[in-house]
């Protein structure tokens, strides 16, 4: 009887599951639940992972800070020294500015403070005196 290929409802079988798996593999890659969005899962899994640890590392941190807070008063003038500026009697207060742009400050001998300009790289030239000012420069004031 089959000598000549299949018979149509044999092909017909065979076309209906092939389309049938195709629709099953596509839902499985594609589809809502599939692969491609349970890879972008395990991706924001992983986000909050690290998030977490990053957060158990700040609070670890700040419980101690608490702790030193409560329990002892270093923190707290530490604290108020560097957030309030505060300054104990008979201490002096020097603050160092690391600016390499700007002018560098010269202490002259007098104790008055002499910026000078920053392509001198801190010498200065003296000005001779008796010679006037330019003509329309403002005058120095005393």
């Amino acid at each position: 009887m089959i000598q000549g290929g299949p018979t149509p409802v044999v092909f017909k079988l065979f076309l209906f599951l092939l389309l049938l798996i195709a629709a099953l593999q596509y839902r499985l890659w594609f589809g809502d639940g599939g692969i491609e969005e349970y890879r972008e899962t395990q991706g924001r899994i992983e986000d909050l992972k690290r998030e977490g640890e990053l957060r158990r590392i700040r609070n670890a941190a700040v419980s101690a800070d608490v702790g030193d807070l409560r329990d002892g008063t270093d923190a707290i003038e530490e604290r108020a020294r560097h957030d309030l500026g505060l300054v104990k009697p008979g201490e002096t207060y020097v603050q160092i500015y690391e600016d390499m742009e700007g002018p560098a400050p010269v202490v002259k001998s007098d104790g008055s403070l002499h910026t000078t300009s920053p392509n001198t790289k801190g010498h200065t030239k003296p000005k001779p005196k008796g010679k006037s000012p330019k003509p329309g420069a403002p005058s120095p004031t005393p």
